[in-house]
């Protein structure tokens, strides 16, 4: 059945539709550089050195917190550097990294799951199989999938979602065509730990194949597989969750706090091969496409294989052009082929380079307004943002904006709208930071005044003490000499009226 859409959004016809989806192993790479920065949480210390050889899946880098994954080597080979290089984020920094040349032999480090009879197998042990086989988000999130599943009470849905995050991105597509199986038995998987009563599998009315290949597949009377309208952002947790269920989350919850969890059906995959076989995650379907390729396709590449090594795959056509991972509305702008592939890397967009149109001034159409998926008013975020007025933007719902750029897709006079509430909540953010330092910091002040204040009086009191008893004493003494005295003269008296009477 084809569930009913939710508000605002847009439809975006895929740019660059391949004849086939299928998926082409990448051969090994020559070497991969693997970050030590995992997604959210401390940097992992790597436990390998420069020389050290290395297996495929072992671990090369953990850490103490428990909310992380370690890192695995991805091929086996040598450890040739620890240091610091470019990867794939928004921000251009480096970031420290480890470099494993490969030795071709793609030995593997020897591991062992539960089994196909997992359902006999504990919760506690496979959330433990799940850390430490290093599964996160990948959807492009990369939240750590065990984090999500600990301590979960009155789960009643689990939600799988199938829907691809943006238009072009084919690879979850992929992966429910070539590995139904494993996707089903991922999902029994989740049920189990989670405890829900069902699970829906979402996926998007355009990928017939997709929902064919899992329906020959599923036959589990708790989970359902539904079809939701294409439509951007369909994907986004809160608005799946709205049009499957029918639920809102309010401002500012999460989804487990309505009884709800969702998983991307591709970490779902993980999850089962993580569970039956403790198998890390050294490897995704990525694809490749956009107007820089005459091939587009999806491939399945080792973890910290370079951009070039599958983008090559896919025939660039011109020398000069523009590299985008994630998504041709929100991903992130790469400069350099060479960027390695990580765990959220779900899609390379090449695209020729070509002139943005210039911006104009904001002709207040609306259409921003109608495209936005969650009920904003970007219209008039735009000239809060704009003058910097942050705290109207925020009475305005500025942080429930997901930056989806649907307005952005939209506007005629091409104003980068997510650019401006992008900024404006970072702005919120510092402001909010210095206020409370600042706040803070009176406080500290003004308890420094107090105490400065409170040891003054004490030290007066303390004086006015010491002077009201040495008082006392001086008067004591002055009653003692007194006393003294008047025994001496009792003595001497008596003594001279014995000496009279002699």
């Amino acid at each position: 059945m084809l569930k009913q859409s939710f508000n605002g959004g847009i439809v975006i016809p895929n740019p660059h539709p391949m004849e086939t989806v299928e998926i082409i192993s990448a051969p090994l790479p020559d070497k991969v550089v693997l970050p030590l920065q995992q997604r959210i949480g401390d940097e992992a210390i790597a436990c390998v050195k420069v020389g050290d050889k290395v297996l495929t899946g072992q671990v090369i880098a953990k850490t103490k917190d428990h909310f992380c994954v370690p890192v695995h080597a991805s091929i086996s080979g040598k450890v040739v550097s620890i240091d610091d290089q470019t990867i794939p984020h928004k921000s251009g920094l480096k970031s420290k990294c480890i470099t494993i040349e490969s030795n071709g032999k793609d030995q593997w480090a020897e591991h062992k799951g539960c089994g196909n009879d997992f359902l006999h197998c504990d919760q506690t042990t496979m959330i433990e199989y799940i850390q430490s086989s290093g599964i996160v988000g990948l959807g492009g999130a990369g939240f750590p999938a065990h984090a999500k599943l600990e301590g979960i009470q009155d789960c009643h849905t689990l939600i799988i979602n199938g829907t691809e995050c943006e238009p072009g991105i084919m690879c979850d597509d992929a992966l429910m065509q070539h590995y139904p199986r494993e996707v089903i038995r991922g999902v029994e998987i989740l049920l189990h730990i989670c405890g829900a009563q069902r699970a829906i599998i979402a996926v998007e009315d355009d990928k017939q194949e997709a929902l064919n290949s899992l329906l020959m597949y599923c036959h589990n009377d708790r989970i359902s597989i539904e079809q939701i309208p294409t439509k951007y952002t369909s994907g986004a947790e809160k608005l799946l969750i709205k049009a499957l269920l029918g639920i809102e989350i309010p401002s500012g919850g999460f989804a487990i706090d309505m009884g709800v969890i969702c998983q991307n059906v591709a970490t779902t995959k993980a999850i089962f091969d993580a569970v039956v076989d403790n198998k890390p995650l050294v490897s995704r379907i990525v694809t490749v496409t956009g107007s820089g390729v005459e091939s587009p396709n999806n491939y399945e590449v080792r973890l910290g294989a370079s951009f070039e090594h599958i983008v090559s795959m896919s025939k660039p056509n011109t020398h000069q052009h523009a590299i985008r991972m994630g998504g041709m509305m929100m991903g992130v702008d790469v400069k350099t082929t060479s960027a390695p592939i990580c765990k959220i890397t779900n899609c390379i967009f090449v695209n020729k380079l070509e002139t943005k149109p210039s911006t104009q001034e904001c002709i207040r159409c609306g259409q921003c307004n109608q495209a936005c998926p969650v009920d904003l008013l970007p219209q008039q975020l735009y000239w809060y943002a704009k003058s910097e007025d942050t705290d109207k933007a925020m009475d305005y719902n500025l942080a429930d904006c997901i930056e989806c750029r649907c307005c952005d897709y939209v506007c005629p006079s091409h104003i980068p709208l997510a650019e401006y509430f992008s900024f404006a909540k970072a702005l919120h953010r510092k402001t909010t930071e210095d206020q409370y330092r600042t706040d803070i910091a009176r406080e500290r002040f003004e308890f420094r005044e107090y105490r400065l204040e409170r040891n003054k009086q004490e030290r007066a009191e303390m004086m006015a003490a010491k002077k009201e008893e040495l008082k006392k004493k001086m008067a004591n003494d002055k009653a003692q000499k007194d006393k003294i005295a008047a025994a001496m003269a009792r003595v001497k008296k008596t003594k001279k009226a014995s000496d009279d009477a002699q």
